[in-house]
């Protein structure tokens, strides 16, 4: 994974959220549009978050120090579980305000605008999406990937105030007329329903890694069956496998069971076993860490 691969698609992400952050608050401001607003918010949280992001990004690349001595990876999770808290915590008071308005008469707004306005942020925000998993598939950033999430919401936002807004021009003028100041605090709630489990999911994947929950089930038995593997020559009578992910790393910590008649030259010969395992680990996946025990006592595992 390259940092510079990763920074670049961070800084791109931030400068795009920032773009259409202006141009959803300005076009909220002309329209009168809460759905617009909520728009042009999720984009300026979007490009605050980018910015705190693009310093997470450079910090766990640090190697440990003094205060952190395992590095600084755990600011993935941290800063990913903060991301999915703000969002769920804007959706809250949007639909709050759009359920005060439905309940109230509904609200007026200039639809030629909104739909304007919609038909230019769904476009740019799918080919930023696009462009930005693009991104994240070559860079394998936890990272990107969260931001390719949060254009995709941005994405689902527009489309769905295009649909609302181009229903509303049509029925303007029509005996459902009365309908048309139903649509705006209509679509807000209709917006939230539709993007609230994205922020959930991000909330809960990170504050699993920040409790250092275990990888996919497919992943633990691809890694017991590669292990099993590489320790099926030496005499050992069973092994114990551990594993937790915290953002971009992967740990593994292996206790091997050795039988009575293990015999070996020196500790060396337990290092160049531990050299391959790790090593063939990391040809699975790079990214993990892997600390092997050998023990005689099996109440030690």
């Amino acid at each position: 994974m390259s940092t510079d691969q990763e920074l670049r698609a961070l800084r791109l992400s931030a400068w795009g959220q920032l773009f259409f952050g202006v141009l959803g608050l300005a076009f909220a401001l002309y329209t009168e549009s809460e759905a617009i607003l909520l728009d042009g918010y999720f984009s300026l949280i979007a490009f605050a978050m980018s910015l705190l992001t693009m310093k997470v990004a450079r910090l766990v690349r640090q190697p440990g120090d003094e205060t952190f001595h395992f590095g600084y990876f755990g600011f993935e999770p941290m800063l990913n579980l903060l991301k999915g808290i703000v969002i769920l915590g804007v959706c809250g008071f949007s639909l709050a305000s759009a359920i005060q308005s439905l309940l109230h008469g509904g609200r007026a707004l200039a639809v030629g605008p909104a739909l304007l306005y919609g038909v230019v942020a769904a476009v740019g925000c799918l080919v930023m999406a696009g462009v930005m998993s693009a991104l994240a598939k070559r860079s394998r950033s936890p990272l990107v990937a969260v931001e390719v999430q949060t254009w995709r919401v941005d994405a689902v936002v527009s489309l769905g105030v295009v649909a609302a807004f181009l229903a509303a021009f049509l029925l303007q003028g029509s005996r459902w007329s009365g309908v048309v100041d139903y649509v705006d605090p209509g679509l807000v709630t209709l917006m939230i329903l539709a993007v609230i489990p994205v922020p959930i999911r991000i909330v809960l994947d990170s504050l699993g890694e920040l409790l250092s929950i275990a990888p996919e089930k497919p992943v633990q038995l691809e890694v017991q069956q590669r292990f099993d593997e590489l320790v099926a020559d030496y005499p050992f009578e069973k092994n114990m496998l551990r594993m937790a992910k915290v953002g971009r790393v992967s740990y593994l910590l292996a206790h091997i069971l050795v039988r009575p008649d293990f015999h070996l030259q020196g500790v060396g010969d337990l290092d160049l076993i531990r050299k391959r395992i790790e090593s063939g680990i990391r040809e699975l996946h790079p990214s993990w860490e892997v600390d092997t025990l050998f023990v005689a006592d099996e109440s030690l595992i």
